[in-house]
């Protein structure tokens, strides 16, 4: 080649990477030192996630189910999801979870997915504070602090996440809504105590509630969706004086400004039962999924589903229902997931098998996959390079070993008596050696009085270098009002709570 040739510079070869595919650019990291250096800085990462999450290279369509045979297993299949009518969802690769859910039998719930990366909580069985920021392609994650608002400081509450993309600070940002439960187990929604994480602050912090008075969002089976830089929860509003239901609406938090607002929800279904709704995105479009069911909200047999789709997301009264289909009884359709971009509908027959439903020839294929009832989980999924310019605070795992992180508030006890939290990869078998339980189980034990002395420990900036009594008299609590707590714990988790 000749000198005189025009090189490439380093501009003309970010400008060319940021547009490749991440399997793609992870060859390109072992060409030579220079372009690994490109690759891995901020910059460059931050670029090619913009670039991507503006629809620039594969679709994809993610889906979780947990199946119990031949072994337990929580599943996530990556699709290629097509626009072409005629196009047949084809799996790309699925991806065994490499983390175990506290109750090893159970399984995370997903948040959502946002520019590369997945948000898991393991909250569907009980109080517990593990989330998970969850990169699979690269095979990084984070493991986020315990939250502020917990079972053992605040008492009974439920709570509720959102996850989104801050583009002004190229950071994600995980979002927790918590409502605490007051006298006679009703739930207190005036306001709700919020906290906020943020990648690049690696802590929790609390933000205000302005403009969630009376408003509630649906408990347990909640639903989120990420769009126009902002996290979309159904909601319902309650009338002041009679606390008694009034409406349905959005309960929306701008990640950006990080304020909270509402929007109306379409008139057809504002007094709908809440439980029967979920948002998602369509298209880039905020969308609603009204299930009716056979037998009412308690029923797991779909009679009817209308998908409502909002035209101009400025635009007040702009929502139009996109489709209605109606089940034939003979198809067991069980539940909906999602819309794929060919306009075909995804969802469960009530056996829990993956089907594909044309709604304008009213046709069901099935997937062939299965999963539990209400173990299934789907969305839009881009791939990206977020986490791999990022070493403190982010863990990895083994690909070839295919042993499971239990991410789990271990006990570790120091020579002094002191108590440490450490992470390790357990096989899923608790134990502890001696019982000092009073019979509730070592393990169920020590795991609540240790919670506890997490809270007292984190007072102290995160170290444990004090004696018990110190701790207490921190957080205005007698060593006996802490034992009680830590054997009131115990015997919370030995009942199966978390």
């Amino acid at each position: 080649m000749s000198d005189n040739a025009p090189k490439i510079t380093q501009e003309i070869w970010s400008e060319i990477w940021k547009k490749l595919p991440v399997k793609t650019l992870g060859q390109c990291l072992c060409v030579c030192k220079p372009w690994n250096t490109i690759i891995t800085s901020s910059s460059f990462v931050a670029a090619h996630t913009q670039n991507s999450s503006q629809g620039e290279g594969d679709s994809l369509l993610l889906y979780k189910h947990f199946t119990n045979a031949p072994q337990k297993n929580e599943e996530y299949t990556f699709f290629l999801d097509s626009s072409k009518k005629e196009s047949d969802l084809e799996p790309r690769y699925t991806l065994t979870c490499p983390f175990m859910a506290r109750d090893g039998g159970n399984y995370f719930r997903v948040v959502g997915s946002v520019n590369g990366l997945i948000c898991l909580s393991d909250d569907l069985f009980g109080y517990t504070y593990l989330v998970i920021l969850w990169n699979p392609l690269l095979r990084k994650y984070i493991r986020l602090p315990v939250p502020r608002v917990n079972y053992v400081l605040k008492g009974a509450h439920i709570s509720s996440f959102g996850f989104g993309y801050d583009s002004r600070k190229a950071t994600h940002k995980v979002v927790r809504v918590s409502y605490m439960r007051v006298k006679d187990k009703v739930m207190d929604v005036t306001p709700p105590l919020v906290e906020l994480y943020s990648v690049n602050e690696g802590k929790w912090r609390n933000i205000s509630a302005d403009g969630v008075v009376d408003i509630c969002i649906c408990d347990y089976w909640w639903s989120q969706c990420f769009l126009n830089r902002a996290i979309h929860w159904v909601a319902w509003e309650r009338d002041a004086t009679t606390f008694a239901f009034c409406r349905n609406l959005f309960l929306i938090f701008d990640v950006e400004e990080e304020k909270f607002k509402r929007m109306k929800f379409p008139d057809a279904i504002a007094k709908e039962c809440t439980l029967d709704l979920s948002v998602t995105e369509y298209c880039s479009k905020l969308s609603v999924f009204h299930s009716v069911l056979k037998g009412g909200a308690a029923g797991n047999e779909m009679k009817r589903c209308e998908i409502w789709v909002k035209g101009e997301y400025s635009v007040g009264n702009s929502w139009s229902k996109m489709v209605s289909i109606e089940i034939n009884s003979s198809a067991s359709f069980g539940w909906v997931q999602c819309l794929r971009k060919n306009g075909d509908v995804l969802g469960f027959t009530k056996k829990g098998d993956l089907v594909s439903y044309d709604p304008l020839m009213k046709e069901i294929k099935r997937m062939g996959i299965r999963g539990c009832w209400r173990s299934w989980f789907t969305c839009s999924y881009t791939e990206s390079l977020t986490l791999l310019d990022r070493k403190n605070g982010v863990g990895t795992y083994d690909k070839a070993t295919g042993q499971k992180k239990k991410l789990k508030y271990e006990l570790k006890v120091l020579p002094n008596g002191f108590l440490d939290m450490e992470e390790k990869v357990v096989d899923g078998k608790r134990g502890c050696k001696g019982d000092q339980s009073g019979g509730l189980g070592s393990s169920a034990y020590h795991q609540g009085k240790f919670i506890l002395m997490e809270q007292l420990m984190k007072l102290d900036g995160g170290t444990m270098n004090r004696e018990p009594e110190e701790y207490c008299s921190m957080a205005d609590m007698d060593l006996s009002d802490f034992m009680s707590k830590a054997k009131s714990m115990a015997t919370y988790l030995a009942a199966g709570g978390r």
